[in-house]
């Protein structure tokens, strides 16, 4: 008689899993699958590749979730349609099989957050080795990176050179770049098309590591805590840096004001202060903050561009159309500027707040509570801790154009049955 251990059940492995998470990563702000056509069949691809398996698996398609997360941002945009009587059906296509291709991942991946991390820590990794052939070439002049250069034939970058699972973003950098940056040979994007990008998603492993550390032994937590935070590091990034601290909170065990905890929280709170101040020495950190500030007060040319300034440019948009927004087109986003859009940073925050308006983010932001809620055994100080750090860290990003932090709207406590049957018969699970 065979056991319940023997097999797992078909389309539902391990594998499967990290090959699932590195399509919605390759889907998520790498230069492989950006490009105006390119894209667009990378979507399709993608999106038919998991329905396919959503399908195979015989379960359920769809959530009660992801049904009304589609019914009320459908809703948004014919409204806007109607409004502005224009109906953009390719772009809206575009946004909706990105939202699709972040609930498939979520969904078909059992035990999301853990596999994210692992599969983070592994591309950290990589990260590593490729980034080291960068600091080479500008510390002594030996130049590896020219030897991948044959690989842009294939990829097709807009700039630097891609080797699919590394972008060398600075290596030749379009000439209204060139004065940006002087650290910029020294930051570490990964396979993304902007370091900024690759520590956001840094942050949401580390986030995730401290939900889910339970799972891991003590010497793997570890290895890996490290891996993240030294990977966070070589981004360079200025809200990755700002916003470890909030991250590091998810991985205190008890934040309760007991006599017993008080000495370690004060322990903790006293090491998060020492990194604040460190940090804030640093040019890319308290001085690109201080840089913005005034680049917005005194409106020096450009100063749109910054992460405070959009949010002042975006916040004129927001006032006369608060509830439903201006929708995804360029023509409606920028209006008000003559359909003329800014091209920089940006505030990914108040930027889909423009798109959707606040039913919009209300919504977001309400899954993205619910779905935490259910993971953590309904714990609703980490699920609003959780919503906080979301809320913090799209003010560096447009990751909401992407499809990773899309998903996270559709987290929900999702074990494969045979997982289940696994723990009811009192065996623990090792699968990686």
């Amino acid at each position: 008689m065979k056991t319940m251990l023997e097999k797992e059940p078909r389309f539902r492995s391990a594998w499967l899993d990290y090959v699932i998470i590195a399509a919605l990563m390759l889907m998520s702000g790498t230069p492989v699958a950006m490009g105006p056509v390119r894209a667009e069949i990378f979507y399709v691809l993608t999106s038919f590749f998991f329905l396919t398996i959503i399908l195979l698996r015989k379960e359920p398609p769809l959530t009660a979730r992801f049904v009304v997360v589609v019914s009320v941002l459908s809703a948004i945009l014919v409204i806007q349609c109607i409004t502005f009587n224009f109906w953009p059906f390719h772009t809206m296509i575009g946004f909706m099989l990105r939202v699709f291709i972040g609930y498939a991942a979520v969904r078909l991946v059992s035990e999301f957050p853990r596999r994210y991390v692992r599969l983070m820590y592994y591309l950290c990794i990589i990260s590593f080795f490729f980034h080291s052939f960068s600091i080479l070439r500008k510390t002594t002049g030996v130049d590896l990176v020219q030897y991948f250069k044959p690989m842009n034939k294939i990829v097709k970058p807009w700039s630097g050179i891609n080797v699919v699972v590394h972008h060398f973003a600075a290596y030749e950098r379009l000439p209204e770049y060139k004065m940006q940056d002087p650290l910029r040979y020294f930051r570490n994007g990964s396979c993304f098309w902007e370091p900024g990008v690759f520590s956001a998603y840094i942050l949401l492993a580390i986030v995730f590591l401290g939900l889910t550390r339970d799972k891991f032994d003590k010497r793997q937590y570890r290895r890996i805590f490290a891996v993240l935070v030294i990977a966070l590091l070589t981004t360079m990034s200025t809200a990755g840096y700002v916003l470890l601290p909030l991250c590091l909170l998810f991985h205190v065990r008890d934040l309760s004001l007991t006599r017993r905890q008080l000495p370690k929280l004060l322990g903790f709170a006293l090491v998060v202060a020492i990194f604040c101040v460190a940090a804030y020495q640093l040019d890319f950190v308290g001085g690109k903050i201080k840089k913005q500030f005034d680049s917005v007060a005194y409106r020096e040319p450009g100063w749109e561009k910054a992460r405070f300034g959009s949010l002042v440019y975006d916040l004129e948009y927001i006032i006369k159309r608060p509830f439903f927004g201006w929708g995804l087109n360029y023509e409606t986003r920028h209006a008000l500027s003559s359909g003329v859009g800014i091209f920089g940073t940006g505030n990914g925050l108040s930027d889909f707040t423009v798109k959707f308006g606040l039913v919009g983010l209300v919504t977001v932001l309400t899954c993205v509570w619910i779905g935490v809620y259910q993971l953590t055994k309904r714990n609703w100080k980490i699920s609003t801790l959780f919503v906080i750090f979301v809320v913090m860290v799209l003010n560096g990003e447009w990751l909401l154009n992407f499809s990773v932090y899309l998903g996270l709207m559709f987290l929900e406590p999702i074990y494969p049955k045979w997982t289940c049957r696994m723990e009811a018969s009192g065996q623990r699970w090792s699968g990686k």
